[in-house]
């Protein structure tokens, strides 16, 4: 299957030290199957930055390969289990960054408005933020409005030797 990465300048090296905390599945190599999303990114990268290039990179990724060793969490939809997953992720006051246990997680994009929308849930929601039945309704809430996108992310060293450079 072929991946792409948006960004601001051509990835030579994938280095997890530049990766962003308080993401959809954590800190990670964010890639997606659609080529337009990766333009978009590549576009918004660099606008954000202000400076370099759009610039889609272009990866192989074959699921089948990967040793039995490489924990992979897919998500089929945006359900409440996905909303939990993406809440603790993004979870900016917590005190400790959220940390799971998968190397690549595969799934849904959330909205661009997660923060308000999990921060305006948890007020809602108040102690019972974790049981599944509201988790629905944050799930609801996070769906991409518009065209839905998937994304994969590598989260560790270990998953990205499963990535090759197209």
């Amino acid at each position: 299957m072929r991946l792409y990465h948006g960004s601001y300048c051509k990835i030579k090296l994938i280095d997890l030290n530049f990766s962003r905390k308080y993401m959809d599945f954590g800190p990670g190599f964010y890639l997606t199957p659609n080529y337009r999303r990766a333009v978009m990114m590549a576009n918004r990268s660099v606008d954000l930055r202000g400076e370099g290039m759009p610039e889609v990179n272009s990866f192989i990724f074959n699921r089948i390969s990967c040793s039995k060793c490489v924990k992979i969490k897919e998500f089929k939809s945006n359900n409440w289990e996905w909303a939990e997953f993406v809440m603790k992720n993004r979870d900016k006051s917590a005190i400790v960054l959220y940390n799971h246990e998968y190397d690549i997680v595969i799934g849904p994009v959330a909205d661009s408005r997660v923060d308000a929308e999990i921060r305006n849930y948890k007020q809602e929601a108040g102690e019972n933020y974790l049981n599944p039945v509201n988790l629905k309704t944050l799930a609801s809430r996070l769906r991409y409005a518009g065209e839905s996108y998937i994304q994969y992310c590598f989260c560790t060293e270990r998953s990205l030797n499963y990535l090759i450079r197209d």
